[in-house]
């Protein structure tokens, strides 16, 4: 990817922006340059030298107390960003209400999960990504579904038993320390990072790094997955230093599949 994907996070609840936030911070594609809580935040926007996001990320669990943000956002979202929505379920008059020309897609945040980052990827690849429930939703609605669609949803990655599951979404995904795992964990410092190794082998890193494994071991067949993940692998560069393996393990673990 030529440059980083530059996002405004639009939420007044602040658990909800640092979900986003860390989530998009923790994806070397993505980068949060705004986040915005009211209408001020938008004309700082506006000021000189501020840089433009390329995709507004908006909370629509927020809109139920501000309906007026997506007249907000039609008004002064620039051509050349999007909007990708979020919530807890889905609001259909956001369909009517939003500009189609600036509409991204629509994601459930229990079916994203921690895919997020990936979401705007394709977004930002010009697909209008939608989580199945959404559709589900949308069944009886007269809303007429982009010939660019694209269904994702979060998945869990193969193979982990649930302990790993657990340490991989501590250690890796929300990136807490080794020392903090350990305490969350109780277990010793050494035991915690023997546990993160073990977690590293199970992902096959050193492998994917070197080609000695395929990816589709772990992604399928399905080809836009793996056109991102080499890319990825190609960022990195076969480093094997401690950062760059949990960023390969962060987008392994955050990976989704692709329904449609």
């Amino acid at each position: 990817m030529a440059k980083d994907i530059l996002v405004a996070i639009v939420s007044d609840d602040i658990y909800a922006r640092n979900w986003m936030s860390l989530l998009l911070v923790r994806d070397w594609r993505t980068r949060v340059v705004s986040e915005i809580t009211c209408h001020a935040d938008f004309a700082r926007l506006k000021e000189p030298g501020q840089p433009q996001p390329d995709l507004f990320l908006v909370d629509l669990d927020s809109y139920r107390d501000n309906p007026g943000i997506l007249t907000t956002l039609n008004e002064l979202v620039g051509k050349h960003a999007r909007i990708l929505c979020v919530g807890t379920q889905v609001i259909s008059n956001v369909f009517l209400r939003l500009d189609a020309a600036l509409f991204a897609g629509y994601l459930l945040k229990n079916e994203i999960s921690s895919s997020l980052a990936w979401a705007i990827t394709f977004a930002y690849e010009n697909k209008t990504v939608f989580t199945p429930g959404v559709l589900d939703a949308l069944q009886n609605d007269t809303y007429k579904l982009p010939a660019n669609k694209m269904i994702i949803r979060g998945r869990n990655f193969p193979g982990l038993t649930d302990h790993q599951e657990e340490i991989a979404r501590l250690a890796i995904v929300f990136s807490i320390g080794r020392r903090d795992l350990a305490d969350e964990l109780k277990i010793s410092d050494q035991w915690s990072y023997g546990m993160v190794s073990e977690l590293y082998s199970r992902l096959g890193l050193e492998e994917l790094f070197t080609g000695d494994i395929d990816p589709s071991r772990f992604i399928g067949d399905d080809p836009v997955i793996l056109e991102h993940l080499e890319e990825i692998l190609d960022e990195l560069g076969g480093s094997k230093k401690a950062r760059d393996l949990e960023t390969l393990a962060f987008h392994l673990l955050t990976m989704p599949s692709i329904e449609a």
